[in-house]
């Protein structure tokens, strides 16, 4: 038998015995992380992430305060898909009055709550800011937020025993000039593995909990500052 026809052979099974070594490190790095108790250090994540991590929430905001931030996107739904040949005929007029685009936006987007505004990131494919939304109070104080589930999109990127570390989604809904704007708030900020830690599991997987634990009070200071966006 040729040699060569071993080498596949040989290669699958080498890579089904690194997956099942590196999902017993993951396991047994999974359990060094206390979840509750960097819940209690949200205030030093939030600046610790914010600094290392994000700092270009810091330019893009120019000295504005930055009382809290996550990930976010844009939805795309059949409702959305729907809502898009309605106002088909409009959006250029209503929608593109806050500069959000109906059409999905692939890249990363960001959240920031300063003050009693609502600062809405989009960025281009090489992370450069796109775009820039301001909701002033007026705006927020008639929005609408439901929960809206794990992002789906994401879904057929991660196994099913993954979807733990997908990001579950609030979608705020404002009206704008009559017609609604749908926006979606994750509940982590968007992790992207360093590749000099692709091995790090521990460090991945703090980094991971303090993502969370920086994104998923965006909500909660969100709703104390206005108690109209309580879900039921």
């Amino acid at each position: 038998m040729n040699p060569l026809f071993l080498i596949p052979v040989v290669l699958v099974i080498a890579g089904i015995i690194f997956m099942v070594i590196m999902n017993k490190k993951h396991a047994a790095a999974k359990t060094e992380i206390d979840l509750d108790l960097e819940r209690t250090k949200y205030d030093l994540h939030k600046e610790e992430v914010l600094k290392q991590d994000f700092s270009q929430l810091k330019q893009w905001m120019k000295g504005k305060s930055i009382d809290a931030y996550t990930s976010g996107s844009v939805p795309q739904t059949k409702a959305n898909k729907v809502q898009e040949v309605v106002t088909d005929g409009i959006k250029n007029v209503a929608l593109s009055a806050v500069g959000v685009k109906l059409q999905r936006v692939e890249t990363e987007c960001f959240w920031v709550l300063s003050g009693n505004d609502l600062h809405f990131f989009s960025t281009d494919a090489v992370g450069e800011l796109d775009e820039h939304v301001v909701f002033d109070n007026f705006r927020i104080e008639e929005a609408q937020l439901e929960y809206g589930g794990i992002l789906k999109s994401q879904l057929g990127l991660y196994s099913k025993s993954s979807e733990e570390y997908l990001p579950k989604t609030h979608i705020i809904t404002f009206n704008i000039d009559g017609n609604p704007l749908a926006l979606e708030i994750h509940d982590r900020l968007h992790y992207v593995p360093d590749p000099t830690d692709i091995l790090n599991l521990n460090k991945q997987l703090l980094t991971r909990a303090k993502y969370q634990v920086v994104g998923e009070n965006f909500v909660k200071v969100l709703q104390n500052k206005f108690p109209n966006l309580q879900v039921a």
